[in-house]
């Protein structure tokens, strides 16, 4: 069967931020290994809007299209179904990724045209549901992971965490096509994503995962897919884009130890960060070593230890000093991720985050508002209180905007208040002075127009560096 998988269009800041399709990737291996046909579009890089992609449907008349749905596209993935249902009915269609991971029943409510979907990880599910709609062979309360209707209601299985990643493969690189990234902003070179690991253990409130027990590629089959890459696309530089790499330090650690003792010189970014908790000299004496970026994220998202707590954050104000200072001490430059308006949180509090990040020998700062993710502890708390409808619409996401405020504040104030983060981290004088050189004045510049100022206000073409 031939089977197109898409990458939407999003709205608002997501829909500038270009970002390589792996998962769909990962996908389409293991539907050449089923005997299928597969087909990967990501309507970013291509610039498509909806009518972009309906029009390639028509030529390429796939049976089957699936689509990877956040919910920053949530109504741009409707219209499609919506066109693509009107145009052929017979297309079967079928959603998956975050969005249907962390609200299964919303999913396929809201998108009314989706035949069927996948909660969790896809390449197992696939396995079973291709059979089925291909031969009929086989019942849908065997597929884990799917998502279907029978009877008027909405039906989910549990999904599935396999094991033997190695099992997997490698992504349909050949459709991904790394080399039409390396002129994105986001990438900025013969670079691209690889992933070491997938789920991640911790239950902090505010995040969605696809899976939660960890498990490991093998180092060893790690490094032969970069070197594939490199030598088939002529990639030097890999960005690590799970957050499972950094949990655990001894694979971290065993990783770079590997690279190193390959000497092709080529360089890493771990793209999730690191764990303060995690480390330790020895570490950054290897992450250099390896050739790892010194510009590394860390997740603190809150001053106040209290409201650490009520994420979930088992993150004491002592470590969080202990880990920057090692950072510095050793040439890199942390760059904290802070969560302002998360529910609980009050105004002091809110400046405490502020105090604190102005406090630390950080680099870069990022003061985003709480979003009620569909599916994550804190957003199920806030519905099951009262405090946001049970049918929220989620489709109102987006990377900048207020959608909650904790009880005692308003919209309005937290907006007011992640602008004052900002603007008084930004203003200490060893930030400005190091905005000033380096030639990051015109990057600073561009970036301070993602909290000042509406998008529509922003010249077209800045629009993507400020996404980054």
């Amino acid at each position: 069967m031939k089977f197109l998988l898409v990458a939407p269009p999003k709205k608002g800041l997501a829909g500038h931020e270009e970002s390589i399709p792996i998962g769909l990737g990962y996908l389409a291996t293991t539907l050449r290994k089923l005997g299928h046909e597969p087909d990967l579009k990501d309507c970013l890089i291509r610039d498509w809007d909806n009518e972009a992609l309906l029009s390639y449907i028509r030529r390429s008349k796939p049976d089957i299209v699936g689509i990877t749905v956040y919910s920053q596209a949530l109504r741009n993935v409707r219209e499609i179904l919506e066109m693509v249902k009107k145009e052929n009915p017979g297309i079967i269609t079928i959603v998956g990724g975050p969005h249907p991971t962390g609200v299964p029943e919303h999913a396929l409510r809201f998108l009314e045209c989706a035949d069927f979907g996948i909660n969790g990880e896809g390449e197992i599910p696939l396995q079973h549901l291709m059979p089925i709609l291909e031969k009929g062979e086989g019942r849908y309360e065997d597929v884990p992971g799917l998502i279907w209707r029978e009877k008027g209601h909405i039906r989910w299985n549990q999904k599935v965490e396999y094991d033997n990643l190695d099992e997997l493969g490698f992504p349909a690189w050949d459709l991904i096509d790394p080399p039409s990234y390396f002129d994105s902003p986001d990438f900025k070179g013969k670079v691209t994503i690889i992933h070491t690991t997938r789920g991640c253990p911790y239950g902090c409130a505010f995040c969605v995962k696809l899976g939660r027990k960890l498990r490991y590629h093998s180092i060893e089959k790690i490094y032969e897919q970069i070197r594939l890459l490199h030598e088939r696309y002529g990639v030097i530089r890999f960005l690590i884009g799970d957050e499972g790499f950094p949990i655990n330090p001894k694979f971290l650690k065993d990783f770079c130890r590997y690279v190193i003792a390959q000497g092709d010189n080529f360089s890493y970014m771990a793209a999730c960060g690191l764990r303060l908790n995690a480390i330790d000299d020895e570490m950054c004496e290897l992450l250099k070593q390896a050739n790892f970026s010194r510009m590394v994220g860390i997740g603190i998202e809150a001053g106040s230890e209290r409201v650490r707590k009520l994420m979930n954050k088992n993150l004491p104000t002592e470590v969080i000093f202990r880990g920057v200072e090692i950072l510095n001490r050793h040439g890199f430059k942390p760059a904290a991720n802070f969560i302002i308006g998360f529910p609980g949180e009050t105004r002091e509090e809110v400046e405490e985050t502020i105090r604190l990040a102005r406090k630390l020998k950080i680099w870069a700062a990022c003061f985003a508002p709480f979003i009620p993710l569909p599916g994550s502890v804190a957003t199920n708390k806030l519905i099951a209180d009262g405090e946001i409808p049970a049918d929220f619409d989620y489709s109102l996401i987006d990377l900048d905007c207020v959608l909650y405020a904790p009880k005692g504040m308003t919209k309005k104030e937290v907006d007011d208040l992640r602008k004052k983060a900002v603007f008084l981290f930004n203003i200490q004088p060893r930030m400005l002075w190091y905005h000033m050189t380096g030639g990051r004045l015109k990057w600073s510049i561009i970036k301070v127009f993602r909290i000042f100022f509406p998008m529509w206000l922003v010249p077209r073409p800045w629009r993507k560096y400020i996404a980054q």
